[in-house]
């Protein structure tokens, strides 16, 4: 024993000095990696707002040219001028003439002659019709890109010039112009007042905007970088570089355009991730035994595996508490919104009240489900939960649950096909807690299959019990996740989950429900395109553990 004990100690010497080397290479390879981080992040960042900035600068550009030549127009045939102009110029969609008090002059808001007419009549309709502000957004601050600041300062010096050298004095009529959200996205329109109180103006073609654009956005520094410009929705409309910009991971960073075009983002995509070369620990010599390499190795090793589990665990608990707050505020805001509007808009037509009252019923639904979730994952964690079980006539549960998701089904286009079958189908079982898996795949319907516009939900008799299939025509599930769409947190692919809402946890209480009601929740793609899942309760008996 006295002769093992130095061989202990030092051992005991070498693991910790093992152990300091590493940590303080560790320690060292991190500084100067995030160091190295920071100054790539930093530069890409001013790059990549120089370009955003190039291209504000060039919608500013076209708009200004428009305003004076809108500013330039005659007052006489004013009418027939702008029509020629729009048939002329690629960059003017639709055209009109307004007067204040006496609404939109051109085009006739009650006969126009052409469908475009008629939709940018509908479009603007808040506005014509004196509901909306003209006013200009204020310009975006200066910043600090030399380069973008010099094109901005000549351009203005070119302007003061041409009004110095112009035989006759700037025209005092006031311009502007509105950026307009409507439908498919944002929409630019152009104004310049007239004599007499008129205000001529212009809708600019985004087609034509784009096409201009296209020679202001660079070409990317690195050969795996793609830039990309993004409109108000997150939709691609150009890019330049090879990378796939369905993956969302791939976005390593975006700046706004600014308020040239508000919402509109340029966005930076690397098609493979920056892998930094780090060195391994030298050998100090002799000194170091094998013992110390390996003494190192599993140290590493050991700290790795802590260090990512730890990450793991934080990130699942930050998203988990980021998506609930997120879904719990979404219809908080909704509601207090459209109620605000409720108090404050006495003179509301019975219609818009109607609807505003059903928007406010549907998120309070949506609310009570998104609770009910969170207080089923805290029941069923805790073996909590209990069930009330007694004969359900599944025709009519089926038939009054999906008649509540009319409105949201049709909100999205969505066509119901229910088939039930004669005569009814009555089961001994929780009748709320049915309903609360049924709602969950529809909402999950909705989220993300709403492009199929189908919504098929059958019950049917079979061997062993029921079973309802809920069938939908959307993306489906990829083969990856098929085994792990039931478990706690998890989530499809970001692309087709980044913009939805949701918390991981639906589909994991939902088959644990039937699993305590003696049924089950299964997955299989469907035929022909989309995703099928499928309730499966027992006719007569029910759970074998109720709690």
């Amino acid at each position: 024993m006295t002769g093992a004990r130095p061989l202990i100690i030092a051992w005991l010497l070498l693991l910790t000095a093992a152990l300091t080397i590493g940590g303080l290479a560790i320690h060292l390879l991190r500084i100067q990696d995030q160091n190295l981080a920071v100054a790539a992040t930093e530069s890409q960042r001013q790059r990549l707002a120089t370009a955003a900035e190039s291209i504000g600068l060039a919608v500013i550009e076209a708009r200004d040219t428009l305003s004076e030549s809108l500013l330039a127009l005659p007052a006489d045939n004013l009418i027939d001028t702008l029509e020629t102009w729009r048939l002329d110029n690629p960059l003017v969609r639709n055209v009109f003439v307004w007067q204040s008090g006496s609404g939109l002059l051109f085009p006739d808001p009650q006969k126009p002659t052409r469908d475009e007419e008629q939709a940018f009549v509908q479009r603007y309709f808040e506005l014509f019709a004196g509901r909306a502000d003209w006013s200009t957004p204020p310009p975006d601050e200066p910043t600090a890109s030399g380069q973008v600041q010099a094109r901005r300062e000549l351009r203005d010096l070119a302007k003061s010039v041409a009004a110095e050298v112009a035989s006759a004095p700037a025209m005092p009529a006031a311009t502007g112009w509105l950026p307009w959200f409507w439908g498919d996205g944002l929409h630019l329109l152009v104004w310049a007042d007239q004599p007499g109180g008129k205000r001529c103006g212009l809708e600019i073609e985004m087609a034509a905007l784009l096409a201009r654009l296209v020679t202001a956005l660079p070409e990317p520094y690195e050969a795996h970088e793609t830039l990309a410009l993004l409109d108000d929705q997150g939709q691609a409309v150009h890019q330049r570089g090879a990378a796939d910009l369905s993956n969302r991971q791939a976005m390593t960073m975006a700046v706004p355009i600014g308020s040239a075009l508000p919402h509109w983002q340029l966005a930076l995509y690397n098609d493979a991730e920056a892998r930094p070369a780090t060195q391994g620990v030298l050998l100090l010599g002799g000194l170091l035994t094998l013992v110390l390499v390996v003494a190192i190795l599993l140290g590493g090793s050991l700290l790795l595996w802590q260090a990512r589990r730890s990450l793991r665990d934080a990130r699942r608990k930050t998203g988990f508490v980021a998506n609930v707050s997120h879904e719990l505020k979404t219809p908080l805001t909704t509601i207090r919104m459209y109620s605000e509007m409720l108090e404050e808009q006495t003179d509301i037509e019975p219609e818009r009240r109607m609807r505003y009252l059903g928007i406010i019923g549907s998120e309070s639904r949506r609310l009570t489900r998104l609770v009910n979730n969170l207080l089923d994952f805290s029941r069923l964690e805790q073996g909590r939960k209990q069930y009330h079980l007694q004969p359900v006539d599944l025709n009519a549960l089926l038939e009054r649950t999906l008649a509540g998701q009319s409105v949201p089904l049709a909100a999205h286009d969505m066509t119901l096909q229910l088939a039930l079958p004669q005569p009814a189908i009555h089961c001994h079982t929780d009748g709320d807690a049915v309903e609360q898996v049924l709602l969950n795949l529809v909402d999950n319907a909705i989220k993300y299959a709403q492009e199929g516009k189908e919504l098929a939900v059958t019950l049917t008799a079979e061997a062993e019990g029921v079973a309802v299939h809920v069938d939908d025509r959307g993306p489906g599930v990829p083969a990856g996740h098929t085994s792990k769409i039931f478990d706690m947190f998890h989530r499809v692919d970001a692309s087709l989950t980044s913009h939805k809402p949701g918390t991981g946890l639906g589909l994991s209480i939902a088959r644990q429900l039937l699993l305590d009601l003696g049924g089950d929740l299964t997955f299989q793609p469907r035929p022909g395109g989309g995703s099928r899942f499928t309730i499966r309760l027992p006719l007569s008996k029910g759970a074998g553990d109720i709690r």
